[in-house]
Parts: C-alpha cells; sequence; structure tokens
C-alpha cells in the first residue's frame, strides 16, 4: 500500500489513528445507536460499511480516502463488536459467550494464514482486502434477510430504554471493571505483540522457535476459551475468574526467569490459557452487574477501555525498553498482573461480581 500510494512506511500510524477515531465513535454510543436503530439493522449497515471501508483500501489511489476509509472501518468495526457482546451477554450463558469469542480467535489466526497464502500463490496485497470486504458485504446481506432473530432482548420488541452516559458513570462498579478491561487487554495484547521479540532478543530463542511459541499463545487462548465454555456449565463465573487472575499472575513470574527457557514456555502457556475466559466472562456479567438499561452503555464503554488499554499499554512497554533491557516487558507484565487480581478482589469485597 505504501509503494502503491508512494508513501513511507511509518504513514500507517496515520491510519491507526483514524481507525481508533472511528472505533470510539460508536463503540462508547453503543447505547444510544442501539436505541435507535434496531441490532439486525445495525449489523447489516456496520458490516456494509466495513466492507466498502475495505474495497477502499484496496482500490483507492488517493491517501486522503484511505484515511476516511480507516475511520469508517473503526467505526462499523467498533458498533459491530459493542452490539454482537451486548447482544450475547443479554441473551446467552458465560458458556456461550466464551465460545463466542473463541470463534474471533479463530478469525483473527485465519485471516494472516489466509492473506500468506494469496501472497504465496502470487495474488497482489490488495486481493485480501477484497476477499474480507467482500466477505463483510455478503454479512451485511445476511444480517439483513434475519432481522427478526437479532434483538438485544428476549421479547418481540427491543423496548428496553437505555439509560443515561450520566447513570451509567454512577454505577458502582464502572470504573473498577473499565481499569480491569484497560490493563487486561493491555496485558493479552502485550504478551502477544512482545513475547517473540522478547525470546529472540534477550534470550537468544532461535526465530523459528519463536514463531511457534509465539503461536501456542494464542493457540492457548483460542482453547481455553473452547474449554472454559464447558467449565463454565459447572463451575461459577467468580469462581473461574479467580482462577485465571490467579493463573495470569502465576505464569508473568515464571516469563520473568529468563535462565529456564522451559519455564518461559510454561509461562506464556499459562498465560494464554488464564486469559482466556476473563473478557467473555466480564462481558457476560455485565447486563446482572447493572441492569439492562445500562447494559449496552457499560459495555460499549468496556469495550473502548479495552481497545485504548490494548494500544497504550503495549507501546508503553516499548517505551520503557529504550531505557531499561527487553526483561523490563515480562516485569511490567507482572505488575499489571497484581494490579488485576487487587482489581478483582475489591470488585469481589463489595459484591460487584454475581456468583453465577
Amino acid at each position: 500500500m505504501a509503494v502503491k500510494l508512494d508513501l513511507p512506511l511509518d504513514s500507517l500510524g496515520v491510519l491507526l489513528i483514524s481507525f481508533v477515531t472511528g472505533y470510539l465513535s460508536t463503540s462508547t454510543t453503543s447505547g444510544k445507536i442501539l436505541s435507535r436503530i434496531p441490532l439486525g439493522v445495525l449489523l447489516s449497515i456496520s458490516c456494509a460499511i466495513t466492507g466498502f471501508s475495505l474495497l477502499a483500501y484496496a482500490f483507492s489511489s488517493y491517501w486522503i480516502l484511505v484515511i476516511i476509509a480507516s475511520f469508517f472501518l473503526g467505526a462499523g468495526g467498533g458498533a459491530i463488536d459493542t452490539s454482537i457482546n451486548t447482544f450475547a451477554a443479554s441473551r446467552f450463558s458465560p458458556s456461550v459467550v466464551n465460545w463466542l469469542h473463541a470463534f474471533y480467535g479463530v478469525g483473527a489466526t485465519a485471516g494472516p494464514v489466509i492473506v500468506t497464502w494469496m501472497l504465496s500463490n502470487r495474488k497482489e496485497w490488495y486481493d485480501g482486502y477484497i476477499l474480507v470486504g467482500i466477505t463483510q458485504i455478503s454479512l451485511a446481506v445476511l444480517f439483513l434477510t434475519t432481522l427478526n432473530y437479532w434483538k438485544v432482548s428476549p421479547d418481540s420488541k427491543d423496548s428496553t430504554v437505555p439509560g443515561s452516559f450520566r447513570d451509567a458513570v454512577r454505577v458502582p462498579l464502572f470504573w473498577v471493571t473499565l481499569s480491569i478491561f484497560f490493563i487486561y487487554t493491555g496485558l493479552e495484547m502485550g504478551v502477544g505483540q512482545w513475547i517473540f521479540t522478547i525470546l529472540t532478543e534477550s534470550r537468544g530463542v532461535a526465530v523459528k522457535e519463536a514463531g511457534l511459541w509465539t503461536s501456542s499463545y494464542y493457540g492457548s487462548l483460542t482453547i481455553g476459551r473452547i474449554l472454559f465454555g464447558f467449565i463454565l456449565t459447572r463451575v461459577p463465573v467468580s469462581r473461574v475468574l479467580a482462577w485465571a487472575f490467579s493463573g495470569i499472575l502465576v505464569g508473568t513470574i515464571l516469563l520473568m526467569i529468563p535462565q529456564a527457557t522451559y519455564l518461559t514456555w510454561m509461562g506464556i502457556m499459562i498465560i494464554g490459557l488464564s486469559n482466556a475466559p476473563v473478557f467473555p466472562c466480564l462481558i457476560s456479567m455485565t447486563p446482572k452487574q447493572v441492569g439492562e438499561k445500562q447494559a449496552a452503555n457499560v459495555i460499549g464503554f468496556q469495550i473502548s477501555a479495552a481497545l485504548v488499554g490494548g494500544a497504550l499499554l503495549p507501546a508503553f512497554g516499548g517505551l520503557l525498553t529504550g531505557f531499561f533491557s527487553w526483561e523490563i516487558i515480562p516485569a511490567m507484565f507482572f505488575i499489571e498482573a497484581i494490579v488485576l487480581l487487587l482489581l478483582h478482589l475489591v470488585a469481589r469485597k463489595r459484591r460487584l461480581l454475581p456468583d453465577a
């Protein structure tokens, strides 16, 4: 894309800013949007917007149009993420929400594989955008033809009037849960983004082996969500989260031991498996914690906090390596794990987390 538009590679930063701005514009206002547009219609419009934005990536020869397309790609993505999660949290059990997020992992894994296959078979970079863009537009048609199935409320009509933003901010657990989403997603994405570099640059692990270890992290995250979907049919959500946050702490401790590579691998796997149920379980509990009227608003803020944390905390870790060694990043993961466990204990003590 940089060659086609005759731009430096660091121009990617502009696209990321545009994307994040678009994403936050819809994720933070999802409650208001859903009060005016039925869920099925919103999903159809959002998929169409993301599809045409991806096609603009592929075909546009003008940088300004690509920037605009990036904004709408983010806006469509933010609307899809928040509305689907609101729908799932309101209608399904924590087990089903875990499986939903497991398929997110499947898609995130399949995307690079598909593009790599296309490039290895003499396709152009933009063919990947065309394929995914057409898929998104097809999903828009699918949502449009199944409107009656997509309702936040199990009643025939989504008649629940959402609460105001002011009321959402006053919910007792609001800032606690936003902090958990911010730090958790920063840790989850930070491990995925930095572990390869830590292994190769600081611990002398071969590139091929480091790549396999990085893949095992994402694989354990996806497999963990499938497994915890079954576990949650028998074990309360609050207990699963206690296991998860404790496991994350144990995994980060193992990751901080640079001398023993097998402990590093165990730490990576434990972090991946422990991370697995956190995001979907927290999302699934939100309607019970805040009530149906505030669910869409709060979930929107939760996902927005997750996006910001996933962007800022890994970037902050990268900045720290300019003053310290690469080993400062595992230490940062350890600190984040402690804070997550403490926040979880605060929520439990104040009875902000339901037992089921």
